[in-house]
């Protein structure tokens, strides 16, 4: 299987090496440039013609959006970009951003192992959006579990194992174990891909076409 050529845009050098560590840490994932503005991101992509380009916004969409903007205008006679967006609060920026024509958006938050995952979902040219709705909110599908159990929900639904969870978060297989099965009890589940159901059902994961 041939490499997904990914593209960073980052304007902090420091959590761009971070992430071209992460990436290049993965088989089957390359960084093959980075750049720190929107108009160097445009110059690379016409030059490299990466499978991915990562914008990481951190907290400003507008820098997003700077960055966005920049790269639409240079694809032609090129595809149009397959632009992951990271950011600090999905849920804040996503109308702005999905406006924009990007199809991914992952929060800052997420582990590498989601970040990679977002990345091969995007290679293939589906579209990604992973909101916030864990967070603290009376309306939330997760409003009855504990910070905990949403920790464990969100990874179980992401195709995590036990062991995995246990390695994530740093808690023992046992403790795996029952925060799932309260969390099966709570909202009434049947079994891991009822769970993988719901969170899409619920927009709290969703990939779509």
């Amino acid at each position: 299987m041939p490499c997904v050529s990914v593209l960073l845009v980052d304007s902090h050098p420091i959590s761009l090496t971070g992430l071209r560590t992460i990436l290049d840490g993965c088989p089957d994932l390359t960084v093959v440039g980075v750049a720190q503005d929107g108009d160097t991101a445009s110059a690379r992509y016409r030059e490299l013609r990466p499978d991915v380009v990562i914008v990481n916004s951190h907290e400003d969409a507008t820098e997003a959006l700077d960055s966005i903007g920049a790269l639409s205008r240079s694809h032609s006679p090129l595809p149009p970009p397959n632009v992951l967006v990271l950011i600090n609060n999905v849920n804040a920026a996503a109308g702005q951003v999905l406006e924009a024509g990007v199809k991914g958006l992952l929060s800052s938050g997420s582990s590498s192992q989601e970040l990679a995952a977002a990345v091969r979902i995007m290679a293939t040219g589906r579209s990604l959006l992973i909101p916030t709705a864990w967070e603290e909110s009376g309306d939330s599908p997760l409003g009855q579990l504990t910070e905990r159990e949403i920790e464990v929900f969100r990874l179980m639904t992401r195709g995590y194992s036990n062991a995995e969870i246990s390695a994530e978060l740093i808690l023992s297989q046992s403790t795996v174990k029952s925060h799932i099965q309260k969390v099966m009890e709570k909202l009434r589940l049947r079994n891991r891909v009822h769970a993988v159901i719901f969170a899409y059902e619920k927009n709290i994961i969703h990939v779509g076409p």
